[in-house]
């Protein structure tokens, strides 16, 4: 995208100059203006989209699909619309989107059950990520049940319906990540689980990573999810277009189940209800917990995640730890030599299978290259002294990778998978002393305001700027007035105008979903919260202290300390859980350690306790909570835990509290 904006926005002149500015009424909302149209139409000089390979595969092997589009939960509340993004269907891409952007979508809205091969089938578009069963001698075999429960059963009754109803074997999560795991009481329940009716496989460490990328920085991580996955818009051709790498996200729920059999090594071999499985581990590629598999029996091969129909992130827009792209090219590199000469069909956890031994190594190698690429050429120019923005601008895949359709940034960017190498390697700092240590957003841009001469000024340039069709820099220049002014209601206009029309030009789902979210939030000053993604009531001992740790605010915790014993149900040893110098640890109990109270309880009990959900007296009442010593000792340390905002402000200052009186002058405006 970038070269385009280089050659034809920053020359376009789409209005007539104006010397004052004009007003924001005449900004355009939810139109394309000369330039983004301009931009969209050079796509189609770029790729080449009489090529319907993909709509080929997508479609091939169809079987079914629900006559009723809306999957339900038990309350009736709509989880999941099957035909949500149906305005794609058949239908030239509009102004307000990227054309290639358009084609995925129209790909991806595919839905149903789906033949692979023999004895493999899988369930597409009923979540963003696709369920695969395996017919095994007695039951099914399911890889990844989706987000939620009620999708996955959606889709195992379908299979049920049309093929034979069987009885689920095992379930295999292929990573750590919630889509391929969070539907899996949606295909067994925890009685055939600890019955030993149904297994439950997963990659070593699969528990402990499932757990904390979501739990640590999850309040952050779930406010950019909004964004991210456009939670805030309707699915229109001026809104949300779907994730590009599947359509949207259900809503239903949710559960962590731990496997009952983890692989550990590459090689590792099972049979699994007559079906033979071969395992290649491949941590730290796009989950720092997966691994993909071969099945010998039908010369078929799983890819997990790592070989999709789109760039993936080696950074995710919501926010996660950067996956490295050696790491991930290494791993492809690993499945060609274990599987590529043996396989005629292939499939992932996203998008459509690939037939034929020559589609799937030729697939394989150009998405090992294109990720060797990102790497070496980061490395290259950061070695000649160039920093993480510089190099995403320079940075060009060869037409041999760029021009495939499945190394397009529908989902991770060029630009920002280089930014993510640079961090990976180098970190934020780019090595001048003048950007060591800045000012935060707020300050500095007050002081940028100041020194370009006020408010007026910035909205002259602004507006000068949007009028030449240089989006890229209004959004820089007007955040500054944004945040040094959160109440200019013109600057918020400006900036949302900005934001809508490179939303409407991106090439990748997620980008388009957080420019527009980010423009409709600056419009109507509503934001959108997401619950927690975990119950602290589900949380290892572990993990609920440190993640309980991290809520302790300082200011309340000023030269306090405490030491409070700790008996929790399954746990051999007494455990202290001390609070000194504003940190919380839990360790092991010396032997007459003195304590300040000391507790007995569920670790749940614990995790509802620390989160909130109720407090000592509730617990004692119900007999619960067993305790000696001081009685409020666990109700002063809850006191000192703040409570994380779901909903705070992505666009402008995270101090500003706009009121409902605010939100709705700027919806009338």
């Amino acid at each position: 995208m970038k070269n385009f904006l280089s050659s034809t926005a920053l020359s376009a002149t789409v209005f007539a100059f104006t010397a004052s500015v004009a007003s924001a009424a005449d900004l355009p909302e939810g139109k394309a203006t000369e330039t983004t149209r301009r931009i969209n139409q050079s796509y189609s000089k770029m790729l080449d989209f009489s090529n319907k390979e993909d709509f080929e595969f997508a479609q091939k092997g169809f079987i079914a699909t629900l006559d009723n589009p809306m999957i339900k939960d038990a309350e009736g509340k709509t989880v999941y619309n099957l035909n949500a993004f149906n305005f794609v269907k058949d239908t030239e891409a509009p102004d307000t989107a990227n054309p290639s952007l358009w084609r995925q979508s129209q790909l991806t809205r595919i839905h149903g059950l789906f033949k692979v091969t023999d004895k493999i089938y899988q369930i597409r578009g009923f979540d963003i990520s696709n369920m695969t069963l395996i017919e095994g001698k007695s039951g099914w075999i399911v890889i990844d049940p989706l987000i939620s429960s009620e999708t996955a059963a959606a889709g195992l009754k379908l299979a049920n319906e049309k093929l034979g109803k069987r009885p689920v074997k095992a379930v295999i999560y292929t990573h750590s990540h919630i889509d391929h795991f969070g539907g899996v009481l949606g295909v067994t329940s925890e009685a055939d689980i600890k019955a030993k009716k149904t297994q439950i496989i997963a990659p070593d460490g699969f528990m402990e990573e499932a757990t904390s990328e979501n739990l640590y920085a999850g309040n952050a991580m779930g406010r950019r999810a909004i964004y991210m996955y456009g939670r805030v818009m309707t699915n229109s051709p001026i809104g949300n277009l779907g994730t590009g790498l599947g359509p949207g996200t259900s809503l239903g729920t949710s559960n962590l189940i731990p496997p009952t059999k983890i692989i550990t090594k590459t090689g590792e071999k099972m049979n699994v209800d007559g079906i033979d499985i071969v395992f290649q581990m491949a941590p730290g590629t796009e989950a720092p917990s997966e691994m993909l598999f071969y099945f010998p029996q039908m010369k078929a091969l799983c890819l997990s995640e790592d070989a999709t129909s789109t760039m993936h992130n080696l950074y995710t827009l919501r926010g996660a730890k950067v996956r490295s792209p050696l790491v991930w090219s290494t791993a492809l590199n690993t499945t060609l030599d274990m599987f590529g000469d043996k396989t005629d069909v292939s499939f992932a956890s996203h998008h459509w299978p690939r037939w034929g031994n020559a589609k799937v190594t030729e697939h394989l190698t150009k998405q090992r290259d294109m990720y060797k690429f990102i790497n070496d050429q980061t490395l290259r120019l950061a070695n000649q002294g160039y920093d993480a923005e510089e190099i995403a601008e320079k940075m060009k895949l060869p037409d041999t990778l760029a021009k495939e359709f499945y190394n397009r940034g529908y989902y991770g960017t060029l630009s920002h998978n280089v930014k993510a190498t640079f961090q990976l390697y180098l970190g934020f700092y780019n090595g001048n002393p003048a950007t060591l240590h800045r000012h935060p957003r707020v300050e500095s841009s007050k002081r940028y305001v100041t020194a370009m001469g006020g408010a007026s000024k910035v909205l002259k340039m602004g507006r000068e700027s949007f009028d030449k069709g240089d989006y890229r820099w209004t959004a820089e220049l007007v955040n500054h007035l944004v945040y040094a002014e959160p109440g200019n209601k013109e600057a918020k206009k400006l900036q949302a105008a900005a934001l809508e029309q490179l939303g409407f030009q991106a090439e990748s789902g997620p980008w388009r979903d957080v420019y527009l979210s980010g423009a409709a939030e600056l419009r109507t000053g509503d934001s959108i919260a997401t619950p927690p993604l975990l119950d602290p009531r589900s949380l290892p001992l572990a993990m609920l202290i440190d993640y309980t740790g991290l809520r302790l605010n300082p200011e309340k915790t000023q030269g306090k300390s405490m030491k409070l014993g700790l008996t929790v149900s399954g746990t051999k040893d007494k455990q202290v859980l001390e609070l000194n110098n504003s940190v919380l640890h839990l360790r092991k109990m010396n032997s007459g350690e003195k304590v300040d109270a000391s507790y007995s309880m569920s670790s749940a009990d614990l995790g509802s306790l620390l989160g909130g959900l109720t407090t000592t007296e509730e617990l004692k009442r119900s007999g619960r909570v067993k305790y000696d010593g001081q009685a409020k000792a666990m109700g002063d340390l809850v006191a000192m835990l703040d409570t994380f905002d779901p909903g705070f402000n992505l666009v402008t200052p995270v101090e500003e509290k706009t009121t409902k009186d605010d939100r709705m002058a700027n919806v009338n405006e």
